[in-house]
């Protein structure tokens, strides 16, 4: 049974995240799609890092805090997509199984790879995580997509190919860095989940 100062944590840790992604999900006045979690290096390749605290989540406290991050960055991806006007190419995530359902899989998957690499040194276990979240979110999204609309996974992927290297790097840096400056901060707790 955990303890209350463990359940408090846990649920300070889930609102934070939470509030993160959402932060990281508000449009800019800077142009569409354009918010602090969508970076565009160009008119071609942009970049995101709305998944990380799902990530983050799934690390430092188990797979349904992980769980939980993930399917709120998802509700307010489809809530964003509401918003958007028709023809709009973001107003595909309208769908719960495009926006919601992938997302839900992010954390408990990098907390799966990171709990898996017990014996490794533990960078490589945060940035195989990052990988495994990041990978978990554009494929199943992708995958999604393929499936409710219809259209060639492998094209579909191949088209995003030079924005998901950047997301796996952009992603594991962000991973290492937070969760090695947590995981510094928190040393000094016995029975940590980090």
């Amino acid at each position: 049974m955990q303890n209350t100062s463990s359940t408090t944590r846990k649920l300070v840790i889930t609102a934070v995240l939470i509030a993160i992604s959402i932060v990281l999900s508000i449009p800019l006045n800077m142009g569409p799609f354009i918010s602090l979690g969508f970076i565009a290096l160009g008119p071609v390749i942009a970049i995101t890092i709305m998944h990380v605290p799902a990530i983050i989540g799934g690390i430092l406290e188990g797979p349904w805090v992980g769980l939980v991050v993930g399917g709120a960055f998802g509700v307010f991806s489809l809530f964003l997509a509401s918003q958007q006007p028709a023809g709009s190419p973001n107003a595909i995530f309208v769908d719960p199984i495009i926006s919601v359902v992938p997302r839900l899989f992010i954390g408990p998957v990098a907390w799966l790879v990171y709990t898996g690499l017990r014996s490794a040194n533990m960078q490589l276990r945060l940035i195989f995580s990052a990988v495994a979240g990041t990978l978990t979110n554009t494929l199943l999204v992708i995958g999604a997509i393929a499936l409710r609309l219809n259209v060639p996974f492998f094209a579909t992927l191949a088209s995003v190919s030079v924005n998901l290297v950047l997301e796996l790097i952009v992603a594991s840096v962000i991973v290492v860095a937070v969760v090695s400056a947590l995981r510094g901060t928190a040393s000094g707790r016995t029975g940590s989940s980090v």
